[in-house]
């Protein structure tokens, strides 16, 4: 992480963009909504996420792990929102992270801060470079969908990406410690894996990039984490 001083997000700390958007809407997602229907998009002056969790929005956010946002209540991770907003210009990618702090703080009076706490947490290493990971073409976008077989295809995936992704399978935080910089595609071989009766998706997904030549360790270290002191159900529009 970059900091580990402790920072109290409120919208006068937010240093860029700090009006936030011009105009925004907030609605519960259709009844029955799952994560199946979630999505997020940030293009150029609008930011729209469809049947997403408050949780899910700060996971998505550059910095932030799901497993490393502690605090809040329960239904930051299960209530699903419709969420529309529109900035005055076109926001550059350094701007997005901000816009979107001051629209959680407008509209569920999001206020957290950072703390170093000694957590459970995975760390992803390579012992040498793995035969299957290659360095993404200049032309190809980020992408990760599962193939016919079931495997895992990424597609101009940075580490710390992957790391977010690993940290979504496993249930816990995930620290990048490849030292590898840039993108890459690679396909993680689950198909491949020996599924035994107690395994979970997240042990399979962790068998499986260990063979791909991943190491993957667990233990407690200190880290940066996010702790949520006050998040309310959104005001009405």
């Amino acid at each position: 992480m970059r900091r580990f001083d402790v920072l109290i997000l409120t919208i006068a700390a937010v240093p860029a963009y700090s009006q936030g958007f011009e105009v925004s809407s907030v609605r519960p997602a259709q009844p029955g909504a799952t994560v199946r229907d979630a999505r997020i998009s940030f293009r150029g002056d609008r930011f729209e996420a469809k049947a997403e969790t408050v949780g899910a929005i700060l996971d998505m956010l550059r910095g932030w792990q799901l497993y490393r946002v502690l605090g809040g209540p329960a239904w930051i991770d299960t209530d699903r929102y419709d969420i529309e907003a529109k900035a005055d210009r076109e926001l550059t990618g350094p701007e997005q992270e901000p816009a979107i702090m001051v629209l959680l703080a407008e509209r569920f009076k999001l206020k957290s801060h950072k703390e170093t706490r000694e957590i459970s947490a995975f760390v992803l290493r390579i012992p040498k470079m793995p035969a299957g990971l290659k360095r993404a073409g200049e032309k190809e976008t980020y992408s990760v969908v599962n193939d016919a077989r079931h495997d895992v295809v990424f597609t101009g995936f940075s580490m710390p990406s992957f790391t977010n992704y690993l940290s979504q399978m496993v249930h816990a935080p995930v620290v990048d410690e490849t030292g590898l910089e840039g993108l890459y595609d690679f396909t993680l071989p689950v198909s491949q894996v020996s599924v035994q009766p107690r395994d979970s998706y997240g042990d399979l997904v962790r068998e499986a990039a260990e063979a791909l030549g991943f190491r993957i360790e667990e233990k407690k270290i200190p880290l940066e984490v996010t702790v949520i002191d006050r998040c309310e159900r959104p005001s009405e529009n």
